[in-house]
């Protein structure tokens, strides 16, 4: 008899949340061909088909969806027993995995590993950070791909359990030698006259600047274009761009002077928000509730 819920399904699943067999397996870190291989598998033993492709699209079939969405629960029902477990035994060791945000990553290492570090010395923390994964931070909470999410901009969800707080005012960063940089705030329509450096639409940041621009009814293509705040804080000191996010998140470049931080003068841009979340109704475990506690006081 086969088993439904084995890898193959895990396969199955990946290709319905990251919409295509091969964002699966660059997700999974396998070739495509692996993917393809397995899921064919399943479809031979269960006799029936799980995907089909409409123009260039793959999509799943209903038996596919039944069985994608039957690994979702189990998946949760396994996070559940687990985190249930760590509470029963007060475990000080195992794993907590959790997505920072490139722009938070300074504020959580020095404010929140440290402690962690010392309260929790065995257990493992697994960060994810940077705008690369498929899905959002905030869905791979509600998925129980990781236990904890810290997030920029507007999030609403009665799946998830959210504490917001304000961030400060999006900022343009500009090298100390660009035009820009001895205006004490800028205007849109200044900003779009300057070769300016966006991240990927997903991210919560470039979401506020895509907002920003709307706004004011001029948005412009960029020069330039990359998936780190890490990166486009580098090309912006380097000279050769305007990046876009608070003066926090560049708090360290601004302090060595590589960077200066002009707020931009637009209602949208004002108080800006960041989110810490978590799944509503999930038991934390103990090392997880204690890092939920310590990141609270991140700003």
């Amino acid at each position: 008899m086969t088993t439904l819920l084995d890898k193959r399904a895990l396969y199955l699943y990946e290709v319905a949340s990251c919409g295509g067999i091969r964002a699966a397996a660059e997700h999974l870190n396998i070739s495509p061909s692996v993917v393809s291989r397995q899921i064919r598998r399943l479809e031979s033993n269960l006799g029936i088909a799980l995907v089909e492709r409409q123009g260039r699209h793959l999509h799943l079939t209903e038996a596919g969806r039944l069985i994608a969405d039957a690994h979702r629960a189990q998946r949760r029902l396994d996070a559940n027993l687990n985190d249930a477990l760590s509470k029963m035994r007060n475990l000080k060791a195992g794993k907590v995995v959790v997505s920072v945000g490139d722009g938070f990553i300074d504020s959580f290492i020095h404010n929140v590993l440290e402690k962690m570090a010392r309260h929790y010395p065995d257990v493992m923390i697994e960060i994810k950070t940077g705008i690369y994964y498929p899905r959002e931070p905030h869905d791979m909470v509600i998925e129980d791909e990781v236990d904890i999410a810290i997030t920029y901009g507007p999030v609403s969800d009665p799946r998830l359990t959210i504490h917001s707080f304000i961030r400060g005012t999006l900022c343009a960063l500009v090298s100390p030698h660009h035009p820009l940089a001895t205006q004490h705030s800028v205007s849109v329509e200044q900003l779009a006259r300057h070769k300016l450096i966006f991240l990927p639409d997903v991210s919560g940041s470039q979401q506020c600047v895509n907002a920003v621009f709307r706004a004011a009814g001029m948005p412009p293509p960029p020069a330039y274009r990359c998936n780190l705040h890490s990166v486009s804080r580098r090309m912006a000191s380097a000279g050769i761009g305007v990046a876009f996010m608070t003066a926090a998140a560049a708090h360290e470049e601004i302090k060595r002077g590589d960077l200066m931080a002009i707020p931009i003068d637009h209602p949208v841009a004002r108080e800006t928000q960041g989110n810490l979340v978590r799944r509503t109704g999930r038991r934390l475990s103990p090392a997880a509730g204690y890092l939920w506690k310590l990141m609270l006081t991140m700003q």
